[in-house]
């Protein structure tokens, strides 16, 4: 019923009670039929806005199911990049160390792959659709509660720490790779480095045991998230398809 007639019917309820014409019976009886008219009228109306708010609702929250399983998706397809990456970089560091320990030297595989010394690989991730779907208080409308708490573990927890963890780890690096190797070690014209003539440095030597296993703990790290961000991206397509 519009409010027009609503109003109307409350118009009528009045003009009952203040008919003199009119004996109370008639118009109390009168009066409760408008009455319950109004009421009936007032609660389909409220359960008609009720449910469009529903379901608009439900839409917003389906547009950022939907739009972050696609992110995620994405990201963790650019994890397993990086994650190549990395071990190349960590075999890199290995095999260097095995020629230390063996006192084998490859001059020619040390000095021209010098380069995964200060390689990176940059987890990046835009968190621009959580935080705007948050501060908008829509994360109430996710009504599973299990998955509100994975995708939210997810973007305040788990992404920023590995985003953290890059920019620490990458930072340190290249300034120690520039305090002991960039200031001692020869370049030719070809711009290798020659780290091959200063192997037996133990600052070098230090450098070559430490971010060998740090390369290998983001590499875990990177892919453990990859595989954390598919099992979230598969529950929110379970969840959108149900």
């Amino acid at each position: 019923m519009s409010e027009e007639k609503i109003i109307k019917h409350t118009h009528q309820a009045v003009h009952i009670v203040e008919d003199k014409s009119r004996s109370w019976r008639h118009k109390i009886k009168e009066f409760a039929e408008e009455i319950i008219i109004i009421i009936v009228a007032v609660s389909i109306t409220l359960a008609f806005h009720n449910w469009n708010d529903w379901r608009s609702e439900r839409k917003i929250e389906k547009a950022f199911l939907a739009g972050t399983s696609d992110d995620l998706k994405k990201s963790a397809i650019d994890l397993e990049a990086g994650v190549r990456d990395l071990n190349d970089a960590a075999k890199y560091y290995d095999k260097v160390w095995e020629m230390i320990k063996t006192k084998k030297f490859d001059a020619g595989y040390i000095d021209s792959n010098s380069y995964q010394l200060i390689t990176t690989s940059y987890f990046v991730f835009d968190n621009d659709r959580f935080e705007g779907f948050k501060s908008s208080g829509y994360l109430r409308l996710i009504e599973n509660q299990a998955l509100l708490k994975n995708i939210t573990t997810l973007f305040t927890l788990e992404i920023p720490f590995q985003e953290h963890a890059d920019d620490m780890i990458y930072s340190d690096r290249r300034r120690i790779f520039y305090e002991t190797i960039g200031v001692k070690a020869p370049m030719d014209t070809n711009k290798i480095i020659h780290v091959s003539k200063i192997i037996n440095d133990p600052a070098v030597q230090y450098q070559v045991v430490f971010y060998g296993n740090y390369m290998h703990e983001r590499a875990r790290q990177k892919k453990e998230l990859a595989e954390h961000m598919r099992k979230v991206a598969s529950e929110i397509d379970k969840e959108l398809k149900d």
